[in-house]
């Protein structure tokens, strides 16, 4: 079931890459980001549940429910993750191409949970090839240890009374090494396959690592895109405070004005009573 749900991911991860119709073009629609995170948060789960399944087979490795079956299917999971680890990099790096500035923080919030996952998936490659290199120096050791069936050599100074047993017990043996040899060229065999798939998980080990460098990459020139949002809205921030500052200030001088404005008035009207009182008293006169 394991491997089904491998394969059926890998499908789908592997679509995510057919977003881009403009995937040549310098900037990426807010549409289309959408659509390849959406892909990306898929792939970064897939990766997940398949690091899950693979420990689960890792500890069951050197026990009775260990099986070269178990080591082929455990090598096929592996195989594919790591293209579906390639796939995720490739698309978010794709994703840089949007340069809508609110979309940034989805966007690190992928780069972050697919780092998450691939640290773990880098771990659990290398715990299974220092598993299986144990394995694999442990059989050969046991290989060279059988001791050779003895030599058909015997002293035939008994006379010809013991030739037919002889030859009986030259020829039960004679098939025993047949049995043997044979036995042990298809345990060869099988060490040899498993060497070979030992250093093609080492092979993908180095392409995890490289993958990590391009990381490295993006979180840099990331974490320049949030220094300078960063920046941006500090700025902004000093500019509403002086505009706020400004702005009482402003209303300061307008109570100001309207409290001299109010004087004047009174003023005027105190002036204009006094004349008319006066002008009022003449005319009695």
């Amino acid at each position: 079931m394991d491997l089904q749900h491998m394969e059926n991911g890998i499908g789908g991860g592997g679509g995510g890459s057919g977003v881009g119709s403009n995937s040549n073009s310098q900037t990426l629609s807010e549409i289309d980001f959408q659509k390849l995170a959406q892909t990306i948060a898929s792939s970064i789960q897939k990766i997940q549940q398949n690091v899950v399944a693979m420990q689960r087979m890792v500890n069951q490795c050197n026990t009775p429910q260990d099986s070269p079956d178990l080591k082929k299917q455990l090598h096929q999971i592996m195989t594919y993750t790591h293209q579906l680890v390639s796939d995720t990099s490739n698309q978010l790096k794709e994703s840089e191409k949007c340069k809508e500035r609110h979309l940034k923080i989805q966007r690190e919030r992928l780069l972050d949970e697919f780092t998450a996952a691939l640290t773990k998936f880098q771990a659990l490659q290398r715990k299974t090839v220092n598993i299986e290199k144990d394995q694999v120096r442990q059989a050969r050791a046991n290989q060279y240890s059988i001791s050779k069936p003895p030599g058909s050599t015997n002293n035939s100074s008994n006379g010809g009374n013991n030739s037919f047993l002889e030859d009986n017990l030259f020829g039960r043996k004679s098939q025993q090494q047949q049995q043997t040899q044979m036995q042990e060229d298809i345990d060869l065999q099988a060490l040899e396959e498993q060497e070979r798939a030992i250093r093609e998980l080492e092979e993908n080990i180095v392409g995890v690592n490289e993958i990590y460098k391009k990381l490295g990459s993006m979180v840099y020139e990331q974490g320049l895109v949030v220094d300078s949002i960063e920046s941006s809205v500090e700025q902004t921030s000093v500019y509403v405070s002086q505009g706020t500052e400004n702005l009482r200030m402003a209303g300061s001088y307008k109570n100001k004005l309207r409290k001299k404005k109010l004087i004047l008035l009174g003023i005027v009207a105190v002036i204009l009573l006094i004349v008319i009182i006066i002008i009022v008293l003449e005319f009695k006169h």
